[in-house]
């Protein structure tokens, strides 16, 4: 498969990601998360597509190099924040002002695009740099 069928692959994965969680406000996309953990972890992270795609590109091309890292560590971080906040919510109703404040957030349309492009972009990287 050419370079850019699989960075296109990874866009398109991102696009997938970002359409399940859009939401206006962060407590919007917090209820979706919690739809997808209340039924069963393994879901949640079926539903993020573009770190599964860019796990299976990986371990598929065998990289471990700093771009491909970097896109690992920071959809790891996003998930586990994601689902650490979910716990923190939902399920011990840990609700402290500052949480409060957070979930009434509106999330300005531009956010949304931070995946789309990051990502395929370190992909993009991976695959054209050598491993480390």
């Amino acid at each position: 498969m050419e370079l850019w069928h699989l960075v296109a692959l990874s866009f398109l994965a991102e696009v997938a990601e970002t359409s399940w969680q859009y939401a206006p406000s962060m407590q919007g996309v917090m209820e979706k998360v919690w739809r997808l953990y209340r039924r069963s972890v393994f879901w949640l992270l079926a539903g993020h597509t573009g770190y599964l795609y860019i796990l299976y590109l990986s371990l598929r091309y065998d990289l471990l190099n700093w771009p491909i890292v970097v896109a690992i560590a920071l959809k790891t971080l996003d998930i586990f924040t994601k689902i650490e906040m979910v716990r923190k919510i939902y399920v011990r109703g840990e609700i402290d002002p500052v949480t409060e404040e957070m979930l009434r957030m509106q999330m300005p349309p531009w956010l949304w695009l931070i995946g789309p492009l990051t990502y395929p972009w370190l992909v993009w990287l991976a695959l054209t740099h050598a491993a480390v």
